[in-house]
């Protein structure tokens, strides 16, 4: 990692955000002015640049986080103060005493520091007196609040975008995968085709995990979002498909692992196999049709000429199968049953 990465991100914060951080600042610090103006307005300032995030909820978040702070340090600067006197070393004995009450309390690091770093600014900075305390802790309530408000009535951000791209790139990748199951049922494969196709399945997995951190985002900055009601039921619908998409995730990881495992190049003349691999391309194809019936992007169509309708499920004819190719001929017929249940909303 190089020394650049730990101070440059790869994309820089939302203009609006950025926005809003400079007008909330400049509003929390006259506002502090006018109420106190022969004090330097610094506690309405750090509030208002502290305050000011992504979503409304992390802005409340951020605002109790910065008010329980600057009040348990303001009150650990003014005892020590007013019991020690003033002392070069009183800043430093106030600052261990910050961190040691946040780790008796089992405080967040965020309020941990934030004490410490309160009672540090009064004791270095003010007389520690009970007016100047009071002062500091209604001049953080004064730019915590003009932030929050600030973040709340400006275009509050919504992140909805991020998760209907995660949770459309994961159904048309397990779409592929079972496409891909199909297409090798049909043919001759090499175990390096099998093994390719298990790692797609595999790395299904981390594209979940993706897809609900981004959904989670996106609920997230709804919470005391006046957008709410415009945007509530498509996460509601978003989360019904990624449940969904999550159990077919651990099947096609399933399926993908048993085809490699268990495949024999004599398989392919097993009579209903044919039929058994047209399900999967069948499975692939009504995949993408529910996330595009969701209104999710449509992502990686297999073919230009894709049926809008479902492909119907036909009822598939087995013969005993031979050797030891009943394993995988079961196998495959009952995750199938269980995929074409979850897509189809029929199963338990």
């Amino acid at each position: 990692m190089s020394i650049v990465s730990n101070v440059q991100t790869k994309k820089r914060i939302p203009f609006l955000q950025l926005a809003k951080t400079i007008i909330a600042t400049l509003l929390a610090w006259f506002a502090a002015l006018w109420v106190y103006p022969n004090e330097q307005p610094i506690f309405a300032a750090i509030a208002a640049i502290i305050v000011i995030q992504p979503s409304i909820n992390q802005s409340l978040g951020k605002a109790i986080e910065r008010s329980t702070g600057v009040v348990l340090g303001v009150a650990i600067a003014l005892g020590a103060s007013l019991i020690f006197g003033s002392h070069s070393w009183l800043v430093l004995a106030a600052i261990m005493v910050a961190f040691i009450a946040g780790w008796l309390f089992k405080f967040t690091p965020g309020t941990a520091n934030q004490i410490a770093i309160s009672a540090m600014l009064v004791i270095a900075i003010g007389s520690a007196t009970p007016e100047y305390a009071a002062g500091r802790i209604l001049e953080t309530l004064i730019g915590a609040s003009i932030a929050f408000i600030v973040n709340a009535v400006i275009v509050p951000p919504v992140a909805i975008g991020p998760s209907q791209q995660a949770i459309a790139e994961l159904g048309a990748n397990i779409a592929e995968v079972l496409e891909d199951i199909g297409s090798v049922l049909r043919r001759e494969t090499s175990y390096e085709v099998l093994s390719n196709i298990n790692t797609r399945a595999r790395n299904l997995r981390p594209q979940l995990d993706k897809a609900q951190a981004t959904l989670r985002s996106a609920q997230e900055s709804l919470r005391f979002n006046v957008f709410k009601g415009t945007h509530g039921k498509d996460l509601d619908a978003q989360q019904l498909l990624l449940e969904q998409l999550a159990v077919l995730v651990t099947r096609t990881i399933g399926v993908a692992r048993g085809v490699r495992d268990n495949y024999d190049e004599t398989v392919i003349a097993e009579p209903g196999i044919a039929q058994i691999a047209e399900e999967f391309m069948r499975s692939g194809h009504d995949l993408r049709l529910l996330v595009r019936d969701a209104g999710l992007p449509a992502m990686k169509q297999a073919h230009p000429d894709t049926q809008e309708m479902p492909a119907l499920t036909e009822p598939i004819r087995l013969s005993p199968p031979s050797g030891y190719n009943w394993i995988l001929i079961g196998f495959l017929m009952e995750n199938l049953r269980r995929i074409r249940d979850e897509i189809t909303g029929t199963g338990d």
